[in-house]
Order: C-alpha cells, then structure tokens, then sequence
C-alpha cells in the first residue's frame, strides 16, 4: 500500500516509530468511535471504511483520526493530548484515509471533515473530529483530542486556516464551514472524492487561539486608621432671637477588612489599599459625629418674666397761696405756744 508523502505535507515525522510511540502513552486520554472492524497496513479492507487500520506506519492507530501541536512545535510533537498556554496558536490535524484496497478501485464520494472546538472555559478542552462520505461503512467515524492548562482557558478558530494536504494538493484553502457543520474534501481537491489506498490519504488542518483565564484568588488585608474632626453648631431662640454657638473636634481610630479578587501580582497590596481607605473612612465618620455630639449649642428660649415696681402715688398739697401759707404758718404757732405752755405749768409745780 502506498502511503501519503508526509514530508511533502509538513507532517513527515523522521523517525515514524516516535509517533506511534506518543499515540500509546497519551491515547488513554482521548476517545473515538465507532465500535467497527480494524484492518492492518498489509491487509487493509474489502470495502469503503475510513479510518480503521490500525498499525499505520506513520500516524499509528488511525481511529485516533485527530492530533495536535503547538505551532511552532516539529510535526513530531503530534498527539492526542497537549499541554497549551496562554497566547498559543494550536495547530489540529485530521487524517483521512479510505481503507479500500487499491485493487478494488472503490472511491468514497461526498466525503467530509468536520472539527468541533468546545465551548466556554476549562482546565481540559477536547476538541472532536469527524469523517463522513455516503458510501462509507460506518457512514461517521470521529475521535477526540485533549488539550490541558493548570488553569481554564478557551479556544477559537482562527477564520482562513482551514487546510487540505494529499500526494496532489499541497495546502490548499478550505471553508470555514470545517468548524461549523464540515466541508468537503478529497484526493485532487474539496470535491468529496477519496479513493481507496494510502496514496490517496490526505490531511486537514487548522489553527486556533489558546486564551487561559486569570485565576481568581482572594487576598483578604486588615488596616487601622486614625482621624480628626471638627463641628460647629448654633442654637437661636425663635421667640427671642437669642442665641448660642460651640465648636468640638474629636479623633477617633478604626479598623477594617478587604478581600480583593484578583489574579494581578500585586493582589495583596490591592487588597491592603482597599482596606486602608474602608479604614480611612470609617475613622473619619466617627470622628465627625463625635465632634458632632461634642459641639452641642443650646440657648434657654423660655420667655423671661418682668417684675414691676409700684411707687406710691404722693399725697395732694393743700392749695398753697399767699392767704393759706400765712393760716398754715398761724395754725403752727399756736399749736406750738400751746404746747410751750403745757409743759412750763408741769415744770412749775
């Protein structure tokens, strides 16, 4: 059986048995269906199957129909699980090969590769494959590749990479439809047709981005801050419009606590900032309303009582003119002689 130019394709491994040997170890970790009869290199199939040989000299087992390699890596570092960072351009690759013997001149027609990335985040992506043609026994064949992070990550495919190899097209450009429900390939070009034998094998394959999300970790930091306030407050008296001020600062201390989200090196510190200004706050409302509390104006609004002082009303003078002073003089001297005399006729006996 003649076998595909893999050198040609850039997919030639040096030392084939290298390839074979990654398959064995990592193989555990994917999977592909279905459940069907294997053939070997020397005694290949009686009918159109895809995919079923399982001692290819170059790829290995060919039910294990998907590899990849980080891009810049040798195509050597094929396999069925592969380690990815943050950044990484992913290369996958899908083999196609009807397993007809060549003698029996049969041909798959209608034949297509469909790759599905996954969706959303994880530590462990697993990307799909799948062969189909009309007159194929099984009319689906499919397997799985692994690609793994410490941490989650993401895939997309990078639109106008999708590319067929065979012994007679060297790279030519497919439709993105390869990522999204297949598209067609073939011996000579994207028509659907593969005839049965090695030669005729080709390969598929695209690229896609590695994007690894920041782990989250929480970094919790307490902080204790110290402030000083001052208030002023005024009292006035509605009903009098007296009035009274006081002024009070007080200083108070707090403590708080932050966590902080972040993936940053500096999470730490991000986390102490945050709790320094919850601290730097809270010290600076306690302060305000203890001074607040302090500065406390007040003025008595009670009506003030007025206590008045009656003066007699002076006696009314007898009319005092020329004639009434000389009878007031008169009426004075005989009281007074009478008095004189009283008091001489006692001092005589």
């Amino acid at each position: 059986m003649r076998k595909l130019s893999f050198k040609r394709l850039g997919l030639y491994a040096a030392i084939p048995a290298v390839i074979v040997g990654v398959a064995a170890i990592v193989s555990a970790a994917a999977t592909f269906g279905p459940s069907r009869p294997t053939f070997t290199w020397a005694d290949p199939a009686n009918y159109i199957t895809f995919n079923s040989i399982t001692d290819n000299p170059t790829w290995g087992d060919e039910r294990q129909l998907l590899k990849t390699r980080d891009l810049n890596s040798s195509t050597s570092a094929y396999s069925t699980s592969t380690q990815v960072t943050d950044g990484e351009d992913v290369v996958l690759a899908v083999y196609f090969h009807n397993n007809a013997a060549t003698f029996l001149g049969l041909s798959a027609t209608n034949t297509q590769v469909k790759i599905v990335l996954p969706s959303g985040s994880a530590s462990t992506q697993t990307a799909t494959a799948y062969i189909s043609a009309d007159n194929a026994n099984p009319a689906q064949v499919w397997a799985t590749a692994e690609l793994t992070n410490a941490q989650p990550f993401s895939l997309t495919y990078e639109p106008g990479t999708a590319k067929l190899y065979t012994n007679y097209v060297n790279g030519i450009a497919l439709s993105d439809n390869v990522v999204n429900g297949g598209t067609l390939v073939g011996s000579n070009g994207p028509d659907g047709k593969v005839p049965g034998c090695a030669q005729f094998s080709g390969y598929v394959t695209i690229r896609a981005k590695v994007h690894v999300q920041p782990v989250q970790q929480t970094f919790s930091a307490t902080a204790t801050a110290s402030a000083t306030a001052s208030a002023s407050a005024k009292a006035t008296c509605p009903n009098t419009g007296a009035s009274a001020s006081a002024t009070a600062s007080a200083s108070a201390s707090a403590t708080a606590t932050a966590t902080s989200n972040v993936s940053q090196a500096d999470a730490q510190s991000k986390a102490q900032n945050q709790a320094q200004q919850q601290a730097n706050a809270n010290a600076q409302a306690k302060a305000k309303a203890d001074a607040q509390a302090k500065a406390n104006a007040s003025v008595n609004c009670s009506t003030p009582v007025t206590t008045t002082t009656s003066t007699p009303k002076p006696t009314a003078l007898p009319n005092t003119g020329a004639g009434d002073v000389v009878g007031l003089f008169s009426g004075i001297s005989t009281v007074g002689a009478a008095g004189h005399y009283i008091v001489n006729r006692r001092n005589r006996r």
